[in-house]
């Protein structure tokens, strides 16, 4: 039973959406975020900023970050860019992109429940990275970038969503600079928090995204104790608006493998027949895999899993499995940099006009939020870059002061 509760917080004013509201860093090259934070002074990145994230400063200690996120932090109160809410209350918070809405309810949850395991995770973490996020929430008290969690959808929490929206006008609604279409709900009527509340007691939270910044959160819980680390903000999506992409893979071949006979392996054990294009589609059954090699696309069939794990049934993991180690001789532990990833909205047609004779593309299919919940029941960790949720919550747009 994880305790889902209504809080005190500010949002973000209208005449600041465009201003402070961070866009989705990790979608952007460290590059493209430089010449970003250099026009936009007032972007909440520049608060949460770790080593080789971009931005004025770059280069420096992880120390001297945290002096930088701390100065612009106090720019942003400096130029009083939030209203502070006088009373608990949950925000929905819905964003849009294309045909797709998630529609989520940003609250908190109790520290203890991700430290004893009723917030499950199913992603290991970077100690150096958790470390550094820690020490910024200890030294600036401010949440800002809500955990992603995933439920089971209820009907019971729909209707109850599905009641606001029809009855209340958003606080905001607006489009940020790459499009993502925002809008935010307050929800404090005592009786209808309460409710939301009661509702989520019977549920699991499971991580989507935001694994560092949950482990930050314990990590703070353990030095500081309560009130100041009780509490992680987090934003609940049910698992039917949750929208996963797939991220592929770019593999390199190593130098002792024979690349007419791995390529013929692989055609044989996928049953790869070839494709006109792939550079658009996706194959679209479960365990169908596309791939770019010898000058061509190809579409084939992964085999079923090794074992009745729930790990082994995804196919990031079946792929490694059966094809990466055993067929290429490729671990990801020893890789040496010959497995590279990619989203969905990269050019693929530009990535295999490029490709040279040793590399090859894979296309996976995306993993389901069921799947990331049975891993995460089962106490299990996904390997690196197994999922990528998107549209992901921005930070700058809540605050949560401790």
């Amino acid at each position: 039973m994880v305790g889902f509760s209504a809080f005190r917080g500010s949002y973000v004013k209208p005449d600041f959406v465009r201003r402070v509201p961070a866009p989705a860093s990790d979608s952007m090259s460290r590059f493209e975020r430089t010449r970003y934070l250099e026009t936009h002074p007032e972007s909440y990145t520049l608060v949460t900023r770790s080593p080789g994230d971009g931005g004025p400063e770059d280069d420096a200690s992880p120390e001297r970050l945290l002096e930088l996120g701390g100065e612009a932090l106090q720019r942003i109160f400096d130029s009083d860019a939030f209203v502070d809410v006088d009373r608990d209350a949950f925000f929905l918070y819905r964003l849009t992109r294309g045909d797709h809405v998630q529609l989520g309810i940003v609250g908190v949850v109790e520290t203890v429940d991700y430290l004893e395991g009723r917030v499950k995770r199913h992603e290991r973490v970077s100690t150096e990275r958790v470390l550094h996020l820690s020490d910024h929430f200890e030294l600036h008290g401010v949440h800002s970038s809500p955990i992603a969690l995933g439920y089971r959808s209820d009907p019971s929490i729909r209707e109850i969503l599905d009641g606001i929206l029809a009855d209340t006008s958003p606080m905001l609604d607006f489009v940020s600079g790459d499009g993502l279409e925002q809008a935010v709900w307050i929800v404090d009527d005592v009786a209808v928090c309460e409710s939301i509340t009661a509702k989520f007691k019977d549920h699991d939270f499971y991580i989507m995204d935001g694994h560092h910044r949950a482990a930050a959160a314990g990590e703070v819980a353990k030095r500081l104790g309560s009130p100041r680390g009780r509490y992680m903000l987090c934003v609940a999506f049910s698992d039917d608006r949750v929208h996963i992409e797939p991220f592929h893979r770019k593999v390199t071949i190593p130098d002792d493998i024979d690349v007419a006979a791995s390529d013929q392996q692989l055609i044989e054990y996928l049953g790869l027949y070839p494709r006109p294009s792939l550079e658009h589609d996706l194959p679209s059954e479960p365990g169908q895999i596309g791939v770019y090699l010898g000058g061509r696309w190809w579409c084939g069939t992964l085999h079923e899993p090794l074992t009745d794990s729930p790990l082994d049934a995804i196919d990031p993991v079946r792929l490694q499995q059966q094809v990466l180690g055993p067929i290429l001789g490729i671990e990801p532990e020893r890789s040496k940099g010959r497995i590279s990833y990619f989203l969905d909205y990269a050019d693929r047609h530009r990535m295999a006009a490029c490709l040279e004779e040793r590399e090859i593309l894979f296309l996976l299919q995306s993993v389901t939020p069921a799947e990331v919940f049975a891993v995460a029941d089962a106490g299990l960790d996904m390997p690196p870059k197994s999922t990528y949720v998107t549209p992901k919550p921005r930070s700058g747009v809540f605050l949560r002061k401790f």
